[in-house]
């Protein structure tokens, strides 16, 4: 006899792994700072010493910094200038600072490179207790039809930082209903999966104002189902550090989604942003 599985314990569960990635090594409440490295000498917020670009066609980071400063990179402590590589399984891909932060390198391109800071105790970490979210509930887990899109179409996506909207480009489309009304939403790619990032009317009110996001493997297709339950708040939701993007126009759903991931809740039961 098979034993049946409860939906609300798997999401239960769920929501407890994340609340733990979130506070990992890696997790967004970790996250100290990042900047793009465009001219030489330039200081990161968060990481010791100057950083500085590669020639042309190398890819990572040059840091300067005396050996009192305390920086490691692969096992030596830096005493003039040391490159940081962007290829994280090579051994000096990690800066290694004093009070206990990494600094690793980050590209969209593998053009510019940016310097992201990390410490599992940073002002953030501290703060962070859990993750809220809405009750499982069968009735969010929908009916769609998903679509390749080929024809170039892209998505204007804009952040806090630099309001001048970036072009991505679009690469499936999701249809589905909610109380009889269609819905449409756009998804650029992550990775090995389709990201539709949305806001809706409960965004600002009963979940974090610049929304959440939904994934669906890229090989899926045609006629599929659409689990709101797992909705995912964006990293930006966790810090300020956080890049705070702003779903396209497209994707701000004017009907409530009372499924997946609220807020990220501070030590006093209070949303952290």
């Amino acid at each position: 006899m098979t034993e049946s599985i409860d939906p609300r314990a798997t999401h239960r569960e769920h929501i407890r792994q994340r609340t733990e990635y979130v506070r990992g090594k890696r997790g967004p409440v970790s996250f100290v700072w990042g900047n793009h490295v465009a001219k030489p000498g330039q200081q990161v917020p968060g990481a010791p010493g100057l950083w500085s670009p590669l020639p042309e066609g190398e890819a990572g980071l040059l840091v300067e910094a005396s050996a009192s400063i305390g920086i490691v990179i692969d096992g030596d402590t830096v005493d003039g200038t040391a490159k940081l590589v962007a290829d994280p399984n090579h051994p000096a891909s990690i800066a290694y600072f004093p009070n206990g932060s990494e600094g690793v390198i980050f590209s969209y391109d593998n053009k510019r490179f940016a310097l992201q800071v990390w410490n599992p105790k940073s002002a953030w970490a501290q703060q962070f207790s859990h993750l809220q979210a809405f009750d499982w509930s069968a009735d969010w887990i929908l009916k769609a039809r998903l679509e390749e899109v080929t024809d170039g179409r892209t998505v204007a996506i804009a952040h806090h930082r630099n309001p001048i909207p970036v072009d991505r480009p679009v690469v499936a489309k999701m249809t589905f209903e909610i109380d009889g009304a269609a819905q449409t939403l756009y998804a650029t790619r992550y990775q090995d999966k389709y990201n539709f990032h949305f806001t809706d009317a409960t965004s600002g009110h009963t979940s974090y104002g610049s929304g959440r996001s939904v994934r669906i493997p890229a090989d899926q297709s045609g006629a599929v189902s659409i689990d709101f339950n797992y909705a995912a708040l964006l990293p930006c939701s966790f810090s300020r550090a956080g890049t705070r993007h702003t779903p396209p126009l497209e994707n701000r759903l004017r009907v409530p989604i009372q499924a997946g991931e609220r807020f990220a809740v501070d030590r006093d039961g209070v949303p952290m942003l």
